[in-house]
């Protein structure tokens, strides 16, 4: 298998920009031809890439390609605890709207103005210094969100070539799941009887999480894929129902939509995700894309 984890990293680190999707986009053509590689622009922005017949398939796999911008502060993920992920993701809009209101009354106090104004100046320096914080710049390392779900995608597409599966690399997943949600709009009815496995965030943990949307239980190829993971001793492997977890994903669109993330454990956190959206997101590891890459081809051979 094609160590496709490292040539993006070093190749194509960030794809947030026009220009940069762009060349990427270059990049996937020539690794799987543009016989087998379309390009499809939804709500005129969303550039989605389309390997395979959807049509025909059974199983769709896919990922976002899009990198986030930087944040001061990691974007925490804790899907087997909803209230954890809620709370800890709250702490720093939290922290920095009462630090804005407190400049914004200071501030109004020194300058003789009165209650009005002073809210007036906290809404500008909160919204302010929340965009400067979370949205301006892009985000240098997304070694794990998430070059490692794209990683995985193309190396399942370069090891299985099948009528029955299909793959997408999503568009502006970070801009609120974007170019998954035009597609489904466009393909649901397409859709409604495929599973739809989603990548993102699998190469920094070894609990591997399978979040499955309500109906996904019921279909013969989701139980061919839980057969399809042999287990192995450097993995645990989870099957979560999606009521009962929070994570923010593109698989949440669809019907049939299965959402993949690696995790670690800890003392106070059954599973978490961390250092995504900051400098600090470098570590994926191959063996992560290799394990769930070779697990994904028994499922296609077992089809």
């Amino acid at each position: 298998m094609k160590n496709y984890l490292n040539e993006i990293n070093q190749a194509f680190p960030i794809r947030r920009k026009t220009n940069e999707k762009e060349k990427f986009i270059e990049y996937v053509k020539n690794e799987f031809g543009s016989d087998r590689v379309n390009v499809e622009t939804l709500e005129k922005s969303h550039n989605n890439i389309i390997i395979g017949d959807i049509t025909r398939s059974r199983v769709v796999f896919t990922a976002h390609y899009d990198t986030p911008a930087a944040s001061l502060v990691p974007n925490m993920m804790f899907p087997a605890n909803k209230v954890s992920g809620m709370l800890v993701n709250l702490l720093y809009p939290i922290a920095l709207a009462l630090i804005s209101l407190l400049v914004g009354f200071l501030l109004a106090g020194a300058l003789g103005l009165g209650d009005t104004e002073a809210i007036l100046i906290y809404f500008v320096l909160f919204y302010c210094s929340y965009f400067l914080s979370t949205r301006l710049i892009s985000n240098k390392n997304n070694a794990n969100d998430n070059t490692s779900g794209v990683a995985t995608v193309m190396t399942i597409a370069g090891s299985a070539e099948s009528e029955k599966i299909a793959f997408i690399l999503f568009d502006n997943e970070e801009k609120g799941l974007l170019g998954s949600k035009a597609f489904n709009k466009k393909y649901s009815d397409i859709l409604k009887d495929k599973l739809v496995v989603n990548f993102d965030c699998v190469g920094n943990g070894d609990q591997l999480i399978f979040v499955y949307k309500e109906n996904v239980p019921n279909l013969p190829e989701y139980n061919l894929l839980c057969k399809s993971l042999i287990p192995s001793g450097n993995f645990d492997i989870h099957h979560l129902p999606f009521k009962k977890c929070i994570g923010n994903s593109d698989y949440k669109n669809f019907l049939n939509g299965v959402g993949v993330m690696a995790c670690k454990s800890g003392k106070f956190f059954r599973f978490y995700t961390d250092r995504i959206h900051t400098s600090k997101d470098t570590v994926a590891s191959e063996e992560n894309v290799t394990f769930l890459a070779d697990r994904m081809v028994n499922l296609i051979e077992k089809l």
